[in-house]
């Protein structure tokens, strides 16, 4: 049996409790080479889960043996150069979000994917949920005609990750998640870069629309990132956004996320939140359509599963579709790269 041969690039908390152990699910996955800063924790790493290859310098883990794809689990701040030296080795990649932190290095990433036969995406969970590849159907067959208005939220418990404190939901995890990655200002800490990159690729995947403007407010943690965020988004093609990201759920909660368009023809109303999943579109000549959408199959139904399932069928010519590619990513980082200038400048930004 032909095997993907897969390496990954920060096997810290989130790489541990969910990317490498859906990797070693597949039977058909070679787990060849691993990067990890701390020397103790790479051994623990590489023994625990059977890498062939280990090494604490990315660019010496990916020359030990030619990869199939990678899988890039960095502190935000890293991902760029990451990117790079995967893509320069002819690797697929899957980065996680935010795949950079600024416009600049985003369209960097775009010229050298035109440049290679090789696929990048971001394993927004939400993205490859049933819902919203349904709801981005609805929007593609005109259900909606012309969208007017997007008005969206997305809110988590997760104020101690953004003043500095570690992740209660961590205690039982190999590791805990670096406080500086969330709450850190000068390494792209914050709620934007941190949760709304999943909402944004959600409604750029629904929408298709392209940002033009952008205004934010937030309220500062004590470590000087943003613990909440409100966003006003003008669209090239006229539309017009309200986005709303709020980290104060309480604990045990789940959060929500929900996305509502509304179109000069109908609306479409999404919601992930638990126990309110649903997704319906009314139009003006009074239809009512209902998918189906079980109780738990939102935000508690989260994975990143289908997204490594992705990578490697990609690795392996298998067929698949990508729900976090270049196009839904240079629209999300263009959007808060727009909005983390708009806090400081308190003026309207181009995205």
């Amino acid at each position: 049996m032909k095997k993907a041969k897969i390496g990954v690039i920060g096997a810290g908390w989130w790489a541990t409790e969910f990317h490498i152990p859906h990797l070693k699910e597949r039977d058909d996955v070679e787990l060849t080479s691993v990067c990890k800063l701390e020397e103790d924790e790479l051994k623990f790493v590489k023994d625990k889960f059977g890498f062939k290859h280990a090494s604490t310098d990315y660019i010496e883990m990916l020359d030990m043996e030619q990869l199939d794809g990678v899988v890039i689990a960095t502190p935000h701040f890293a991902h760029f150069e990451n990117i790079k030296a995967a893509l320069a080795r002819g690797c697929h990649v899957l980065v996680e979000k935010p795949m950079t932190t600024n416009t600049k290095d985003a369209l960097e990433v775009e010229k050298i994917l035109k440049e290679k036969n090789v696929e990048l995406f971001t394993p927004y969970g939400f993205n490859w949920n049933p819902l919203m590849a349904k709801a981005e159907d609805f929007v593609a067959q005109g259900l909606l005609g012309e969208i007017q208005h997007v008005d969206t939220s997305f809110s988590s418990s997760l104020v101690d990750l953004f003043q500095g404190v570690p992740l209660s939901e961590s205690d039982d995890h190999t590791f805990k998640p670096k406080s500086s990655t969330w709450s850190d200002p000068s390494k792209a800490g914050g709620y934007g870069w941190g949760q709304l990159s999943h909402m944004f690729a959600g409604v750029y995947k629904v929408t298709k629309l392209t940002p033009d403007k952008v205004f934010c407010m937030s309220v500062p943690s004590p470590s000087g990132v943003d613990y909440t965020d409100a966003i006003s988004v003008r669209f090239k093609e006229g539309s017009t956004g309200a986005f709303s990201g709020c980290a104060f759920v309480p604990k045990g909660y789940g959060g929500g996320y929900n996305i509502r368009v509304h179109g000069d023809k109908g609306s479409l109303f999404l919601d992930f939140e638990i126990n309110r999943e649903r997704l319906l579109v009314r139009t003006n000549d009074g239809k009512e359509i209902r998918e189906d959408a079980a109780v738990g199959s939102g935000t508690h139904a989260y994975t990143t599963q289908k997204p490594i399932n992705t990578l490697v069928d990609i690795c392996l010519g298998k067929e698949y579709t990508n729900h976090g590619d270049i196009n839904i990513n240079l629209k999300m980082v263009r959007t808060l790269d727009a909005a983390y200038r708009s806090m400081k400048s308190e003026k309207l930004e181009i995205a």
